[in-house]
């Protein structure tokens, strides 16, 4: 696979400080944001990284451990679902279990039992950004880091919400980004798709094309997000 396509990847991959004491583990599309957010962070000299999960389930405690760095102090474990009654999300409860388990064995290889908490993103269908990232990295540094929370929607029924930097972001000044707005059924969506297609085709460049629009497309607004650079987008 990695002779034919150049990529390669593990049951877990890290990204990050090799002495990171912050860490962040999540699966999915939502990791590659997380995984542009730590660059940027780790650019000005944070301790922070990212594990990503290729294989949830059979969970390999080996595996896992392996990638974790050996300094990390807290964790924060991010599920995209939410599990009324129980005592935490999936991921969330099974790298405690590798980690008790790990320590009750004497084979922990980190320092000292990290401090970890779990939180739920993507609710509703909500974006999950760099801003967001930088929230739960901020949220790692307390002496007290807020568990079972809720990232990117307003939760104030049981306020378990963290606030959120909307000013910040990881985009390069190398990147051209350009919004459009049409009517359904104008064509603004369609060309926008086929300009987006040219340019990662017929270029060097690297891009990104969201549109927005609602069931009833046709008479009704519609937002098309273009984004181009020299280097992969990934949030």
């Amino acid at each position: 696979f990695t002779e034919q396509t150049g990529r390669s990847y593990k049951l877990f991959d890290y990204y990050g400080a090799e002495d990171a004491e912050r860490v962040i583990i999540l699966m999915g599309s939502g990791a590659d944001t997380a995984r542009e957010t730590v660059e940027h962070l780790t650019a000005l000299g944070e301790k922070v990284g990212v594990i990503q999960i290729h294989l949830f389930r059979p969970f390999s405690a080996k595996h896992f451990l392996a990638a974790l760095p050996r300094s990390v102090t807290s964790i924060a474990v991010l599920d995209r679902t939410k599990e009324p009654g129980a005592s935490g999300e999936p991921i969330y409860q099974d790298v405690l279990t590798v980690l008790g388990e790990s320590l009750m064995d004497g084979a922990l290889p980190v320092k000292s039992m990290p401090r970890v908490i779990g939180g739920r993103y993507g609710l509703s269908s909500k974006e999950f950004t760099p801003a967001m990232v930088k929230c739960i990295f901020d949220e790692l540094t307390k002496s007290k880091p807020k568990n079972h929370f809720t990232i990117g929607i307003h939760d104030d029924v049981s306020h378990t919400s963290l606030e959120v930097d909307t000013g910040f972001i990881t985009e390069k000044k190398e990147i051209t980004r350009a919004m459009f707005f049409g009517l359904g059924s104008d064509g603004t969506v369609g060309a926008n798709k086929n300009t987006i297609k040219i340019i990662g085709g017929e270029t060097d460049l690297f891009t990104q094309g969201y549109f927005v629009y609602d069931s009833k497309k046709s008479g009704s607004r519609t937002v098309s997000h273009l984004r181009f650079g020299p280097e992969p987008i990934r949030s």
